[in-house]
């Protein structure tokens, strides 16, 4: 099971309050494969983990200080990581590096990931990732995944 609070490590620079618990009423196919998305998608949070881990090896020893803070978000994003696997799990699905459309498997690849230039460029890139991943949001958090769980 994920640990709902931040590791000593992440304080740094992960909003402090806990996450919520991960809990589902029970398996559901067509909410697991919604989250399959943020997970394993083009924008998704095994996207995200190797974009900063990326421009966080290219920019150490150029930039310390932008380096270290990609490494530290990589960090942030790979418990999001594990507390959507948790929540694809307890929906009945293998959290596998996929996404699932038309009943087709399309596995996640590393051309997903924007390695960038320079500091602006690779800053720049990671800025627009992390607002690319808002509207997948807003449609789960309008949608029936926020009804459900709100009725849990």
């Amino acid at each position: 099971m994920p640990r709902q609070n931040h590791p000593p490590h992440m304080l740094r620079c992960a909003y402090p309050a806990p996450y919520p618990a991960v809990r589902v009423t029970g398996p559901n196919r067509q909410y697991a494969e919604l989250l399959l998305e943020d997970y394993a998608g083009v924008v998704s949070e095994i996207t995200a983990i190797n974009q900063y881990l990326y421009h966080y090896f290219t920019l150490e020893g150029i930039n310390e200080e932008v380096a270290d803070l990609e490494e530290c978000i990589s960090l942030v994003e790979m418990h999001h990581m594990e507390l959507l696997a948790e929540a694809i799990k307890l929906l009945g699905v293998d959290p596998r590096y996929r996404v699932i459309r038309n009943n087709q498997e399309i596995y996640w690849n590393a051309a997903f990931v924007y390695y960038g230039y320079n500091v602006c460029d690779k800053l720049a890139a990671d800025v627009a990732a992390e607002w690319a991943v808002l509207p997948p949001t807003a449609i789960i958090n309008k949608g029936l995944v926020i009804h459900t769980l709100k009725n849990f």
